[in-house]
């Protein structure tokens, strides 16, 4: 009978190998998701890089435009001789790279032109004359043209204003009174020579001390233009003169890249015109002209950054998917082949066993013959023997098996017995027996079927042969077996230590064979690692107690040295005098290494190496116990990195922890062996110094020297790969003096400190003061109690009226209160600052936004109110929510404000980073009539750049240099320059903190026509100021303000 054979068994192999490479697949498609990202990070840096450059080129250009400019504007007209000696001195080849020539061109009305000709053929070329000919109502000849030589001398003359293309760019800078640049052209001097596209950039020129505030006033008083031409190919070629491998660039004039608008190719690496894996465009605006820049990689590109892991992975998975499925069909089928041979072997046995039976009774092992009823047929002679039953005896007994068999061996037994009944070979078994006297042997059966001539299956027979010597003997070797041949190293020596006999095992691990060491003594084993003392210990351990166990370090015979576990048992006689010595060990070196794996993991930094903060814990309690000890002081310094936040996300995290592990060897290398540093967080180190004055004032001096030391080696440079890169650090120190401070409350103390050092500049190190934590416990109230405020909604909005001319009430801007149950009115300047370095700014600023559009939507409906409008501070981290657009809209939708009477103030601090983001949310609100106002615009580092790129509407001059504008004049210049700014960009401009009549008339002079400020209007509740404006009205503002107490 054969068992049956599942019939999803044989499909096994399949199912393995289908998941096993289902797997792979995973993993391959992982990584190169992973590389592919890196690649598209890689791609962005290299296009940012670019458009900064071209940028930075066309600044250049624009101010030595700007620089012409005022030499014109001041010398009012320049002989050729003075111009050619200042764009000598400009020296364009090294700073104005790609710069083909610099002219000015005099605007000449048709009345002025033979006036104009006769002129400069007096000062200048005999044949000078306006080309092309003809009449036209205004020329703009080119006057002056450096480099003099080759066609630029010969292009006097050239009537710029005759060329459409060249008019257009002109114009827009006349009209701008701003740089601007014309579309793609040829130049005069490539005229035949060259078909390269170039461009030209103008800046016009008015007549001196005429005004040119307005368009009009830009066209009546217009004198000409300065003017650069270049080439955009002789432009990159400046930028780049090697292309960085993998990459190239198109330059198109306009927003649309096409074949027609193309200005610049970098030429295909190599010539191989590989083709390209990725591809992006960026539109840039210089001087307010549209160029697209188009960069693309090819696979060169992707080489030099790609992870080269997906391969490996894709081998290895197929390989082990394969074998796993081999394995898997061999085990199926293996009980298959193992049945058929049992099947043979079956077979042959029955023909045999006539054979058998004819010398049974011959044989000395008993034989008995079983009948289907599972009673003994036939039994030899032998049953005597091995039992002490005769034949007679046994045929007589009831139940044969059950007599003979020793009863806790019948589990194993009847089994075997009940397959022999049912025709089945069963397995051979050794039990035990029971003789007649009561006593056991050992009894070895095997089981036959037996069948008559036709085959017919009519019983089976055993036979038994005592094996109760053999058992004996098995267990002695089996005893001696694994006590020596163990895995364990085994070593007998007589009494006299001399070595008798070595195992396998101790081959193994010591390298020596068995001739090598018999006769010798152990000694030859010693590392020379333990000194006499040791081994005194051990010995007299073995007399005590007769043995000895424990690690020692002994040297293999290739020379290492390498640690075991080493026991030793000392074998007595009868007369118990030691005989023999018998040692057992084994090596121990994984373990070792294990252990000193799991010490390192859980005592020190993974990428440092340096202590962490659990061993950190452990060696500032021995410190401070130290300290108790020997009446000594101690220090510890918190050394936070500064701006290491920027660097990851600039450079990334592998850029990161290079520093990181920089800056952990400056460490270590700073202090002495004694000391302790650690790693605490990700950029946070702390040094304990130990053993210092035990006079508070002269340890104090000593942290004081180790802190400088460690600011001077963390500001130098460290080397990022390619990349060399500055970092300074704060440092918060502490002192203690035995166990006075616990460890939780110095680590408090030291971190105190460290944040007041970066509160101070940073780079700087920083003593505890008890005044810090009195400021933490009022930071923490402040903090509990703005949730609570946020949570209560202990708000309201007072509003400041915005006003034109000293009389027009414009608008107001809401300025948030705080109502605190117990201090009364809370002024922002005491919570905002918290609330913007919690993050509850967000849920205040969107309070505050929707309160004011509910206020919009309420003038609205009011006639002598609806004209208002109303001016909301954003945050920087308000503003850079992802959901920042969806949800103005949303207020705007949900109160029915009027999105054209909101002005939503920005701060100089968002401009910092992510500018196309910036720009792109305020585009969308833009378009939806929203106002922009940059606040507090002077004190921050805006670029000119961001500032035309941005959809601005107003700037706003900050009260600090309104404050001190009648005394300072570096205030006083600043103003000027914000409105110099604001007129030439197309803003308006407001003066926020007004506080006298001397303020308003400076500010007014100066061309300021908007202010904000106490002079005018205190910030009012919201009663108030529906009051002040309704009473407020012309010309007796002023009086009506000082009757309410908004003016002094």
């Amino acid at each position: 009978m054969s068992w049956p054979r599942p019939i999803l068994l044989p499909l096994l192999p399949v199912f393995i190998l289908v998941a096993a490479l289902g797997v792979t697949w995973v993993v391959w498609d992982h990584e190169q998701q992973a590389s592919r990202k890196e690649l598209l990070s890689q791609f962005d840096i290299s296009l940012r890089e670019t458009v900064s450059r071209v940028e930075l080129r066309m600044a250049t250009y624009e101010q030595m435009l700007r620089g012409v400019q005022s030499l014109y504007v001041v010398t009012s007209e320049m002989d050729r001789d003075s111009f050619s000696n200042y764009v000598s001195s400009l020296n364009l080849d090294a700073n104005f790279a790609g710069i083909q020539s610099i002219g000015v061109g005099k605007w000449v009305p048709a009345m002025d032109k033979d006036t104009h000709v006769v002129a400069m053929r007096r000062i200048g070329p005999a044949n000078y004359s306006v080309k092309p000919d003809g009449r036209r109502e205004n020329y703009v000849p080119i006057i002056q043209r450096e480099p003099d030589y080759g066609n630029n001398r010969a292009r006097l003359g050239f009537d710029m204003w005759s060329d459409p293309e060249r008019r257009l760019a002109m114009e827009k800078a006349r009209d701008s009174g701003s740089p601007a640049v014309s579309g793609k052209l040829q130049l005069l001097v490539d005229i035949g020579t060259d078909s390269r596209p170039g461009f030209i950039m103008y800046l016009p020129i008015y007549n001196r001390g005429q005004p040119h505030d307005s368009v009009a006033e830009r066209r009546a008083h217009l004198a000409g233009w300065v003017y650069a031409t270049f080439r955009m190919s002789d432009v990159m070629a400046s930028l780049y003169g090697v292309l960085p491998p993998g990459l190239a660039f198109a330059i198109y004039d306009g927003v649309e890249p096409s074949a027609a608008a193309l200005t610049y190719r970098s030429p295909e690496e190599g010539g191989r015109g590989l083709p390209a894996v990725m591809s992006a465009n960026e539109y840039l605006v210089i001087a307010g002209h549209n160029w697209t820049l188009s960069m693309s990689a090819t696979d060169d590109f992707r080489g030099r950054f790609r992870r080269n892991a997906e391969l490996p992975i894709a081998v290895t998975g197929i390989g082990l998917s394969l074998l796993l499925a081999l394995l898997s069909w061999l085990l199926v089928t293996g009980r298959s082949r193992a049945m058929q041979l049992a099947a043979t072997m079956t077979t042959e046995l029955r023909e045999s066993e006539e054979k058998f039976r004819a010398i049974a009774d011959c044989m000395v092992n008993w034989e008995v013959w079983w009948g289907l009823d599972g009673k003994p047929r036939w039994i030899n002679p032998s049953v005597k023997e091995y039992t002490g039953y005769t034949v007679a005896e046994c045929m007589a007994m009831p139940d044969l098996a059950t007599a003979l068999i020793h009863p806790d061996d019948m589990p194993r037994v009847a089994p075997e017995f009940r397959k022999a009944l049912q025709g089945l070979r069963g397995d051979d078994l050794e039990f035990r027996s029971v003789r007649k006297d009561g006593s056991l042997f050992w009894l070895s059966i095997s089981w036959a079927p037996i069948c008559d001539a036709k085959g017919a299956f009519t019983g089976f027979r055993t036979s038994g042969r005592d094996i109760t010597e053999r058992k004996q003997a098995e267990a002695e070797l089996r005893i001696a077996a694994v006590a020596f041949d163990s895995r364990e190293g085994m070593m007998i020596t007589d009494a006299e230590c001399r070595i008798l006999r070595v195992n396998g095992a101790f081959t193994e691990s010591t390298g020596y064979a068995a001739a090598e060491v018999v006769g010798q003594t152990p000694r030859m084993l010693q590392s020379g690692r333990h000194d006499a003392a040791f081994f005194r210990e051990m010995w007299e351990a073995i007399r005590n107690s007769g043995g000895w166990q424990g690690e020692i370090w002994d040297r293999r015979k290739n020379g290492e040295v390498y640690p075991k576990w080493l026991t030793i048992s000392a074998v007595t006689g009868d007369d118990g005098v030691v005989t023999h010595y018998i040692g057992t060990h084994h090596d121990i070196t994984e373990r070792k290494i294990s252990e000193e794996r799991i010490k390192e993991l859980a005592f020190f930094d993974a990428l440092t190496h340096l202590p962490n903060r659990t061993l950190l814990l452990d060696r500032l309690t021995q410190a401070i116990t130290l300290s108790a000890r020997n009446e000594t002081c101690g220090a510890l310094l918190f050394v936070d990195l500064d701006h290491f936040k920027t660097l990851n996300d600039t450079l990334g995290h592998d850029q990161g922890d290079r520093l990181l592990l920089q800056a952990a060897q400056r460490l270590a290398a700073s202090v002495r062996e004694v000391d302790t540093v650690a790693r605490v967080g990700g950029d946070e180190f702390v040094v304990v110094l130990g053993s210092l004055s035990e006079h508070p004032q002269e340890a104090a001096s000593q942290t004081e020297a180790v802190g400088e030391k460690i600011l001077d080696v963390l500001s130098k440079v460290y080397q990022l790969e390619d990349i060399e890169y500055r970092c300074t650090a704060s440092i918060g120190a502490t002192l203690f003096q035995g166990h006075q401070t616990s460890i939780d409350e110095l680590l408090k103390q030291a971190d105190l400190a460290m944040y007041k050092a970066k509160e101070t500049g940073r780079n700087a190190l920083r003593f505890f003061d008890p005044a810090m934590q009195t400021a933490v416990v009022a930071r923490a109230t402040l903090e509990a109690g703005l949730r609570k405020a946020i949570e209560d909604k202990q708000f309201l909005l007072h509003y400041q009226a915005q006003v034109v001319d000293g009389d027009t009430i414009t608008g107001s801007e809401a300025l948030v209160r705080w109502q605190h149950p117990q201090r009364g009115i809370v002024l922002p300047a005491d919570f905002i600052p918290m609330a913007e370095e919690t993050g509850l700014i967000l849920p205040l600023g969107d309070w505050v936004l929707e309160t004011a559009c509910r206020q919009l939507a309420l003038w609205a409906a009011c006639p002598e109110m609806a004209h208002l409008t109303v001016a909301v501070n954003i945050s920087a981290q308000q503003f850079r929510e992802p959901d920042f657009v969806s949800k103005v809209l949303g207020i705007i939708s949900q109160t029915g404000a009027n999105p054209s009477r909101l002005k939503l103030e920005l701060t100089e601090s968002l401009l910092v980073d992510n500018m196309q983001d910036i720009i792109q949310k305020m585009y969308a609100l833009k378009i939806k009539g929203v106002f922009f106002s940059l606040d507090d615009f002077g004190t921050g580092y805006s670029s000119l750049a961001y500032l035309k790129r941005l959809p601005l509407d107003q700037l706003k001059i900050d009260h600090s240099f309104v404050r001190d504008i009648l005394f300072d004049v570096n205030d006083a210049a600043i103003a000027r320059t914000i409105l110099a700014l604001a007129n030439s960009l197309g803003l308006e401009v407001i003066a926020e903190g007004v506080e006298t009549k001397a303020q308003r008339d400076f500010l007014l002079r100066a061309g300021c026509y908007a202010y904000q400020g106490n002079y005018f209007c205190r910030p009012l509740p919201i009663e108030g100021f529906e009051e002040f404006v309704r009473t407020a009205g012309l010309p007796s503002t002023a009086i009506r303000m000082r009757a309410q107490g908004g003016m002094p």
